[in-house]
């Protein structure tokens, strides 16, 4: 695929040096550039293709219709064989088909409906027949009964990843998107959180080209994703509205009042509220960090927000232009790029005082101009700077580098190897992508480009983007509390860099992981939870409640019988299912308690364990723990009312057994169909107590029947949900 432009920074000390390939493509004029971004951008979008469709397949047996009225509930008729609903042609076709489920869709839909006629649920019904008949020959026949007024099937689709349409995305977006995983994990991290219009990240550097459409969008910048000083720019002309000293700064700040040497054409000496970029780098810095994803142009920005078109306005972080940078002549390299200390010093100032969260400086730096006092400043509100290594390859760190409270950068490449010409060192602090990053880029202020970037420059946006990820996904995150998820969570990479193991800082950024480490997974233990009487060998369920802001990995339950002093480890489950049939076990004690950790992506956990004791005093009989001292035996088989009944979720059934017997608990539905067995083993002379957790199953009437020896006893519950 040929590239409009292929470029390489070199990061200088106190400067940026813009460096191209002999393959480079110099545009003529202004008219060259929008064609030539045109035409790569239409052979992009043919190219172009979805990761997967949007159908895949019917589910096989299962239809759902819509009647015209209520039908009669459906019961189950032994002698047809069939469910049977009243309605003479229907019940012809639950035949002909072999129908095993014809159930409410919604069961609750009926309560609805009173409130909301417009939108009635409650007439839609599943129907699942038998193997053999094909979906259309069955939707073909139930649409023609005259009850029913809608037929259609079940379609099965993919579970999408945030894959943005965004032109370069999937061909060469490899740092946000890699299929060998060395990566930043964007698309995980997007399911969570794609970036917030609340959230600003100070661009210092060259400039930036606010009017390209993948940052500032269509209006040409006030509806995308650059920062904007509404009370300026609502304000009076010529007038500092908002009194900060900056007249008519409505898109930020040009600092640059002395750049010298200065390349043709490029604007060295004018401080002015255009802070818009000729050189091209703070332009490609700024793509990186919050470019206008899913807006079918340019490239994806890391917390560019989820646009919903190209002509919509867009919702990531705003970036906060602020130039301190400009474009000087060079005899080898024809054009380089300086920044100047003052200059940086204010517009640290600036991005501190207008809500910045964090400010990327992607340039090199020595303890001059006020730099120091800016950064102290910036610490102390909260801000986060964010700096590049730097490109010679060796050690040593400029003044960023030197400072404990700024989080300095260096490069990877695809293969999560250090990049050749990245710094290193103990001062680093984290590493991110550097090779080959395709941007947003501005060419002489044409600033439609997108362009292929090399350096430690383009490493620093990838942390910087990420902080303002992790701010729009959790507000009241403070400074430390983010870097140190952005730290803490990043993946070693040392077993890859031998030679710079310790040197590359805590790892290669992963976005997912920081958020996942945004949270502990949330546990409340529902059963037991105090009170309860269990009995060895009895099945009990033990259930709890757990969330994670990106989902749990595992269950483990523990089980302690001094009221959690002491704990035995009894079954570490996949996920999170929420409940565990539980074999009661011993030793017998009045003090049991249970306990529940789950675990997320990364580790972090979270548990909880019953409020209070459960098991209190009681004698062992063979197996059962139902008689307490002194107490008889029963004297007779007895199956008791269910308690609560009506029930939501769960319900206690118990029963006596006058002598060791095989007990079977089954339940079933008002159509006769078996629901689920709760008891089928030996137990034990005594009274006993199963409790079903009834979660899966819908409103309704159902029948528990107990069989012990010659002993068969059936009693009705309600589920009401």
């Amino acid at each position: 695929m040929k590239r409009v432009i292929v470029l390489t920074i070199a990061l200088l000390v106190a400067s940026f040096a813009l460096s191209a390939a002999q393959d480079k493509y110099v545009p003529t004029d202004a008219t060259d550039v929008t064609s030539l971004y045109a035409t790569r951008m239409k052979e992009i979008h043919v190219a172009y293709h979805d990761p997967a469709p949007s159908f895949y397949v019917y589910v096989p047996n299962r239809i759902i219709i819509r009647t015209a009225e209520d039908v009669k509930p459906p019961t189950f008729d032994a002698d047809l064989r069939s469910i049977v609903t009243g309605d003479p042609q229907i019940d012809e076709l639950n035949r002909k088909f072999k129908v095993e489920i014809f159930e409410k869709e919604f069961p609750d839909a009926e309560q609805w409906a009173v409130k909301d006629n417009a939108h009635d649920l409650s007439r839609y019904y599943i129907v699942q027949f038998g193997k053999g008949f094909q979906v259309d020959e069955v939707l073909k026949a139930y649409s023609q009964v005259a009850v029913v007024d809608h037929a259609e099937p079940v379609g099965v689709h993919p579970l999408y990843e945030r894959f943005p349409n965004d032109s370069y995305f999937m061909s060469d977006q490899w740092n946000f998107y890699n299929t060998n995983d060395h990566d930043v994990d964007a698309t995980d991290a997007w399911d969570y959180e794609t970036g917030d219009g609340t959230v600003v990240l100070g661009c210092l550097d060259s400039g930036v080209g606010y009017d390209s459409r993948d940052l500032g969008g269509l209006s040409p910048y006030t509806d995308g994703n650059i920062w904007i000083n509404w009370t300026e720019y609502n304000g009076t002309a010529g007038f500092d509205d908002d009194a900060n000293g900056y007249v008519d700064d409505w898109v930020g700040w040009d600092f640059v009042n002395g750049g010298s040497p200065c390349y043709t054409g490029e604007d060295c000496y004018t401080e002015d509220n255009e802070p818009t970029d000729f050189n091209g780098h703070g332009t490609h810095v700024a793509g990186i960090m919050g470019a206008i994803t899913n807006n079918g142009l340019g490239v994806a920005g890391l917390a560019g927000g989820w646009n919903a078109g190209s002509s919509t306005p867009a919702n990531g972080v705003k970036i906060m232009a602020l130039r301190i940078g400009w474009s000087a002549p060079h005899p080898i390299y024809d054009e380089v790029g300086y920044v100047r200390m003052d200059f940086a010093a204010q517009a640290i100032y600036y991005a501190v005082n207008n809500g910045a969260t964090a400010i990327n400086c992607s340039w090199g730096s020595s303890n001059t101009g006020g730099i120091a006092a800016a950064c102290d400043y910036a610490t102390s509100h909260g801000v986060i700077i964010v700096a590049a290594a730097g490109n010679d390859g060796g050690s040593s760190p400029d003044y960023l580098g030197t400072r404990a409270d700024v989080v300095n950068v260096c490069a990877t490449n695809q293969n999560d190897i250090k990049a050749s010409f990245s710094d290193y060192g103990t001062w680093v602090d984290i590493a991110a992508p550097g090779v080959d990053i395709v941007s947003t880029y501005s060419y002489h202020y044409n600033t439609n480009y997108i362009a292929w970037l090399d350096g430690t420059s383009q490493a620093a946006p990838h942390v910087t983007g990420a902080a303002g990820l992790l701010k729009s996904y959790e507000s009241g995150l403070t400074r430390s509390e983010i870097i140190s998820l952005l730290l803490d969570y990043a993946d070693d990479i040392d077993d890859l860099n031998p030679s710079y193991a310790g040197l590359m800082g805590s790892g290669r950024l992963n976005l997912f992981r920081s958020i996942d480490g945004v949270e502990a997974p949330a546990v409340t233990v529902i059963q037991p939870n105090g009170g309860e009487v269990l009995y060895i060998g009895q099945t009990y369920t033990v259930m709890w409640d757990a969330s994670d802001n990106v989902g749990i990995d595992s269950s483990v339950i523990d089980y302690s019988v001094n009221s959690g002093v002491d704990w035995t480890p009894l079954v570490t489950l996949t996920g999170n299912p929420g409940e565990w049939d539980w074999v009661v076990c011993g030793p017998p004690s009045d003090q049991c308690r249970m306990r529940v950790t789950c675990y997320d992506a990364v580790d972090l956990a979270g548990s909880d364990m019953s409020d209070e004791d459960f098991c209190p005093p009681y004698k062992v009989a063979v197996k059962s723990f139902a008689i307490q001292m002194g107490e008889p035996l029963p004297t007779e088989y007895a199956l008791n009312q269910n308690y609560p009944n009506p029930f939501n979720p769960a319900t206690d059934i118990s029963f006596s057994l006058p002598m060791n017997s095989y007990v079977r608990l089954n339940v079933f539905n008002v159509l006769g169909q078996h629901v689920e067995t709760l008891l089928d083993k030996e137990m034990a002379a005594g009274e006993h107590t199963v409790r079903w957790n009834a979660i899966r199953a819908a409103s309704g009437v159902y029948f528990y029947r107990l069989s012990a020896d010659n002993f068969t006893a059936t009693r009705k519950m309600v589920i009401l949900k």
